[in-house]
């Protein structure tokens, strides 16, 4: 993967995305930042509509539409609220431990089964490992703006690393050992769920409640579910990841490369 540049750029993308993260984080809670990241498969449609010019289908539209509706409708409803509490060392490694023990036992389930079984387990690992990352991030960033001193000293920047390096690892395995379109399900969609739960039994963290917020707030979901997971099975996204690691599949596909190749 080092010796390939388009890795490389999708690399340091994806660093310069965890920062912005991390400045969300600093700012709000992770009932707030964590949902946001479905959003990521609608912008991976404008994309490839925009500047790759891919034909959008009316399944497509749709479930993009559905998508960016349920996640409104959700962080609307469900207005979240930050939590105050700063977590005992005690509840970090009960929480810790158990998310650790579920990334564990998916890895154990991706380790044999059909390439879709293969992906889909990884996929759920390395999401549920970056769900704890952005909660020790959350974490992390309200160490740093105390000095770096405090944030050398302190157990989040060495666990950030373990678990980020372990999520970003899985992930990649993920990508390899089967359908893209069954790791992105997964990725994408399991850590907001898992951040919910993590956030509210670490900082406490809450939703508003009551059986009409309650039901708007699941219907939501659902409806953001059902669009995610047909953006995420489309053959739109599904065609951006190939069988060869050496084939780029969008490579002079896009505005920029055609208006070279026109000019030349």
């Amino acid at each position: 993967m080092i010796r390939r540049r388009i890795w490389i750029l999708g690399f340091a993308v994806m660093a310069l995305g965890y920062g912005a993260q991390s400045v969300a984080l600093h700012l709000g809670s992770l009932n707030e930042v964590q949902p946001l990241m479905v959003s990521e498969l609608v912008m991976l449609v404008l994309l490839l509509w925009l500047w790759y010019g891919a034909s959008l289908r009316a399944r497509d539209v749709a479930s993009a539409f559905a998508t960016a509706v349920g996640l409104g409708v959700f962080l609307a409803v469900a207005s979240p609220t930050t939590g105050k509490l700063v977590p005992s060392n005690a509840r970090w490694l009960a929480v810790s431990s158990v998310v650790v023990a579920a990334m564990a036992l998916f890895v154990f389930l991706g380790a044999h089964g059909p390439a879709w079984w293969r992906a889909l387990s990884l996929g759920a690992s390395a999401s549920t490992g970056f769900a704890l990352l952005a909660a020790i991030t959350k974490s992390l960033t309200n160490i740093l703006v105390k000095g770096w001193g405090p944030l050398f000293s302190s157990w989040q920047l060495y666990a950030l690393c373990v678990i980020g390096l372990a999520s970003f690892v899985i992930m990649q395995s993920a990508f390899q050992v089967g359908p893209f379109a069954a790791s992105q399900s997964t990725l994408i969609l399991l850590n907001p769920l898992v951040s919910l739960v993590v956030g509210g039994l670490l900082f406490d963290e809450t939703l508003r409640t009551g059986p009409l917020a309650i039901s708007l707030q699941a219907f939501a979901l659902v409806i953001m579910i059902l669009g995610a997971l047909g953006l995420s099975t489309s053959s739109l996204v599904a065609g951006v990841h190939g069988d060869s690691p050496d084939v780029h599949l969008l490579q002079g596909r896009g505005r920029y490369a055609q208006w070279r190749t026109a000019r030349d």
